[in-house]
C-alpha cells in the first residue's frame, strides 16, 4: 500500500510540474504567425525599436516564418525569428501565408550574365500546351509580357536563383521566366 501512495505521490508531483508547460505551450499557439514577403527579393530589418531610424539587430529573409508576440500598430509588429531575440518589423511585409517561391521578387542584381544559350518552355500541367508567364520582373505578380506556349524558343541572357532573365525570340522582347518552366535545348 505505501508503494501505491508512493507512486501516486510521485505521478501527482510530476503532473504539477507539467502544468506550466502546458499553460505556455496553449499561450504559443494562441498568437499568430506570419510571413516576411519584401519587394524586390530584398531582407526585411528586424530592429530594436518600433521606428525606421533605430538600429538594425539583423535581417531575415523573404519567406522566413515570424512568430508575432504584439502588434504595436497598423505600422509596427513585434516579432520574433526563429533562434532569434524579438524585435520589431513593419507590418507591410508580412503576410498571413507563406509566400510561393515565384511570388517573391528576385532582387535584379541577383542576376549573373552568361553566355546566352537556347531554353525551351514547357507546359505548367500535364494535359496543357499553356506554359508560365513571361515577365517583365522577376515576379508572378508582374506585369506580363505574354503567355509562352510550350514549346517556345528563348535566349537566356542572365540568371539567378529562381527566375532566368531571357529574349523571347518570337517577339524579340526581354523579360523574365521562372527557371521550373524553361529547359535547355
Amino acid at each position: 500500500m505505501k508503494k501505491v501512495v508512493g507512486i501516486l505521490m510521485v505521478l501527482m508531483m510530476a503532473v504539477g510540474l507539467m502544468i506550466p508547460v502546458f499553460a505556455t505551450a496553449q499561450s504559443v499557439e494562441g498568437h499568430d504567425y506570419m510571413w516576411v514577403n519584401c519587394a524586390n527579393g530584398k531582407k526585411l530589418n528586424v530592429r530594436l525599436c518600433a521606428n525606421k531610424s533605430s538600429e538594425v539587430m539583423y535581417q531575415v529573409e523573404c519567406g522566413t516564418k515570424l512568430y508575432v508576440i504584439e502588434s504595436i500598430d497598423k505600422n509596427w509588429a513585434y516579432v520574433r525569428a526563429e533562434g532569434k531575440a524579438a524585435g520589431y518589423v513593419m507590418t507591410e511585409f508580412l503576410v498571413a501565408q507563406k509566400p510561393g517561391k515565384y511570388e517573391i521578387t528576385e532582387r535584379e542584381d541577383n542576376f549573373r550574365k552568361v553566355t546566352p544559350y537556347m531554353v525551351t518552355a514547357i507546359a505548367r500541367g500535364q494535359n496543357t500546351q499553356e506554359s508560365v508567364g513571361l515577365r517583365v520582373k522577376p515576379n508572378k505578380t508582374a506585369k506580363m509580357v505574354r503567355r509562352l506556349m510550350a514549346g517556345d524558343t528563348l535566349e537566356v541572357i542572365a540568371v539567378g536563383t529562381v527566375w532566368s532573365q531571357v529574349k523571347d525570340l518570337q517577339t524579340g522582347k526581354t523579360g523574365y521566366v521562372a527557371n521550373d518552366y524553361i529547359v535547355r535545348k
